[in-house]
């Protein structure tokens, strides 16, 4: 759990693009129609009931697994965010079901904000990756595939002035 400093509001959260979840989806679901046609072709080959009754069962087990694979996609679609408060910015990255790295950084402490949008799909959606560079850190902090990329960057560079200039004013005063 994210633990919040008095006086520290949520102000945006970022997530990946919807087409991400799409595009991974309709994958999982192409390759569940498999056992609806090895039903098909088990009943339309006239195979013996113990036949069916073993295609039935793998098919079954097939869905499943199609079933538990879209469950961690939608896990990690919806569990890897970045949250911007007031004060800094959180970024929780999901890698499995249970793998998970939790980063922050104050505000105060933006460098660079890059954008990169790659190909027309990627342009025609607005959807790109954000990288995010901080004062005296090698780590580049990234998150794929975000909705209105440049929105995201003017919001958080915003956000970033506000906070160096609620740092160099006497008492945090404006």
């Amino acid at each position: 759990m994210i633990r919040m400093d008095e006086g520290e509001k949520v102000l945006m959260e970022i997530r990946r693009h919807w087409y991400v979840l799409i595009t991974e989806s309709a994958i999982v679901g192409t390759f569940g129609i498999f056992p609806f046609f090895a039903l098909l072709s088990a009943v339309a080959f006239d195979l013996p009931e113990r036949m069916v009754y073993l295609v039935l069962f793998f098919s079954v087990g097939w869905l499943l697994v199609m079933w538990s694979i879209f469950f961690i996609i939608w896990t990690n679609y919806y569990l890897d965010v970045w949250i911007v408060t007031n004060r800094r910015v959180i970024d929780i990255e999901q890698f499995s079901l249970f793998s998970r790295e939790v980063s922050e950084f104050r505000l105060d402490r933006v460098q660079d904000i890059t954008i990169e949008v790659k190909g027309l799909l990627a342009t025609l959606l607005k959807f790109g990756d954000l990288y995010l560079q901080t004062a005296g850190m090698s780590r580049e902090f990234k998150i794929a595939k975000i909705p209105n990329p440049y929105e995201a960057k003017d919001f958080i560079m915003d956000q970033v002035d506000k906070a160096l200039k609620e740092k160099s004013s006497p008492n945090g005063v404006n």
